[in-house]
């Protein structure tokens, strides 16, 4: 099977980044923070502030884990010719890519929580919906670090969870695709687009574009095998998507929205040789491709935090305040973070590899 070519490589590693800030942003949503038992936020969002959330978060930002699940797929199964001992050797290298940063990400959350929790001064910052850690029981601890029946403590990680669930199913999901390719993949979209997914890990989402983009390498097909209509699918989703914002509310939503995000990725992709042509900027999402994944796991509790902070201490009766903390508090904790990568890189390198997955 063909390696990837050196183009497409690089027209991946030019997303990674954007799409983080993506994941940023989806939890930067919420116009509420429930904080110390009181709700901050105000009563009602002007139209135009609601307008730009939604097209940002539930719009454009939703693509971001559809695509990495692909992306993921693809490049598990890319040159891979199946045999236990190949798949033990994926399943290990994944190991120091995947499972140890999880586990440290996750632990670390958890003993944040902890401290935050015993520190009379901040404690209301840590408590949240879940209590009080001191209160677990053994199995409830390890459940929020391992996320077996709900979110791990680190909760934007159920991705890195579920990712590392399929890699552990490749071998039904390789058998699934060499016979009932098809079939499969139509199910999958059918219980995505519906939500009627009744599994809770791993998400349908994750199901369908790991095998999606898995069945692409077997095939080997690239990710860009769309590119000869690249601009269709632009001019398709920009409408699709200012669709999704207005009707965003609406009964069917859930279809459009969905439908909305296939057209998309092809979009997205199409979009990312673009930025080939521009040399300063493709430099830089280069170089910023390899913080993504520290930006990624590192972005919460920071973020809650900020947020809940600036709900606090900036004025929300004036009309544009929580836009301008849902605009500017990300971008902010994402150039802190970008920040104290190059600190931590600076001083103790061989732990920032090992927390970061080898990046």
């Amino acid at each position: 099977m063909p390696a990837i070519s050196i183009e497409s490589s690089l027209r991946l590693r030019l997303l990674n980044f954007p799409l983080i800030i993506g994941v940023v942003y989806i939890h930067a949503y919420s116009a509420t923070i429930e904080h110390a038992g009181v709700s901050l936020g105000p009563e009602q969002l002007n139209y135009f502030t609601d307008f730009v959330r939604i097209l940002i978060s539930q719009g454009l930002a939703r693509l971001a884990v559809p695509l990495f699940f692909l992306m993921s797929g693809y490049f598990f199964f890319l040159g891979f010719t199946w045999s236990w001992r190949g798949l033990e050797q994926k399943l290990a290298a994944r190991v120091k890519t995947l499972l140890v940063p999880y586990l440290f990400w996750t632990v670390l959350a958890v003993a944040t929580r902890f401290l935050g929790q015993s520190i009379p001064a901040v404690k209301a910052y840590f408590t949240g919906d879940s209590g009080l850690l001191a209160d677990l029981s053994v199995y409830d601890l390890v459940n929020a670090v391992l996320g077996l029946t709900r979110p791990p403590e680190a909760y934007h990680l159920w991705f890195i969870r579920d990712l590392m669930l399929l890699m552990l199913l490749s071998p039904l999901i390789i058998f699934l695709l060499r016979n009932i390719a098809l079939p499969f993949l139509g199910v999958m979209f059918f219980v995505w687009i519906t939500a009627k997914w009744p599994i809770y890990s791993p998400d349908a989402v994750g199901v369908l574009f790991f095998s999606l983009g898995s069945y692409m390498a077997m095939k080997g097909k690239s990710l860009f095998v769309f590119d000869k209509y690249g601009k269709w699918f632009v001019l398709a989703y920009l409408p699709v998507l200012l669709a999704d914002v207005i009707w965003y509310d609406a009964p069917f939503n859930l279809y459009l929205h969905r439908c909305g995000i296939v057209i998309g990725l092809v979009a997205i992709l199409f979009g990312s040789k673009m930025i080939l042509a521009w040399g300063r900027l493709k430099n830089l999402l280069l170089w910023l491709s390899g913080l993504s994944f520290f930006v990624y796991a590192a972005h919460e509790p920071l973020l809650g935090i900020t947020r809940t902070l600036a709900f606090q201490l900036l004025p929300l009766n004036w009309p544009y305040t929580v836009l301008l903390i849902y605009l500017f508090v990300p971008l902010g904790v994402v150039a802190v973070l970008v920040g104290v990568h190059a600190v931590l890189g600076a001083l103790i390198p061989g732990v920032l590899r090992v927390v970061n997955g080898g990046r």
